[in-house]
């Protein structure tokens, strides 16, 4: 994972969903990097019952600044957005990273059932031929989300 030590925290708030982001930017071999976290778990979610791990990594030929291209991030924007909708609406999942560095951008979310999550992503993938691989894991603590809490420091303030 990415060196978090300069990281600069930003809040993010969607209007629409009111869902709270921390925005880290950093570097990763010199490049700009971008790790977007959920501030805390929705007050819903029980952390035990989402407890399955889903990684959907995008493997994208980055600009010279690491970063997706204008086209590909808005490609990347509309997947995220289908996925969000579909998983956390009817599939009893939380996205809870986004990671975007160095020709790759990686969704991670908690699933009550990841085989379910891993199955109607493959099918998008397939459906539309998007470079994306998905890996399905257990994690019923959310270490990494927490790790990853916790190596921003302290959070911004809230307003």
């Amino acid at each position: 994972m990415a060196d978090l030590s300069e990281v600069s925290i930003q809040p993010d708030m969607d209007e629409a969903d009111e869902d709270y982001w921390l925005v880290c930017l950093h570097e990763v071999a010199g490049c700009p990097a971008i790790l977007r976290l959920i501030a805390e778990v929705p007050h819903h979610i029980e952390i035990e019952a989402y407890g399955d791990l889903v990684a959907i990594v995008w493997d994208y030929d980055p600009e010279p600044d690491g970063l997706p291209n204008e086209a590909e991030s808005a490609r990347m924007d509309f997947f995220e957005d289908l996925l969000v909708e579909a998983v956390e609406g009817r599939m009893n999942a939380c996205l809870a990273i986004v990671s975007t560095a160095t020709g790759s951008k990686e969704w991670t979310l908690y699933a009550d059932s990841g085989d379910t999550v891993s199955s109607y992503v493959k099918a998008v993938v397939v459906e539309n031929g998007l470079p994306v691989q998905v890996r399905c894991g257990r994690d019923p603590q959310w270490v990494q989300y927490r790790r990853l809490l916790t190596d921003t420091d302290d959070e911004p303030d809230r307003d």
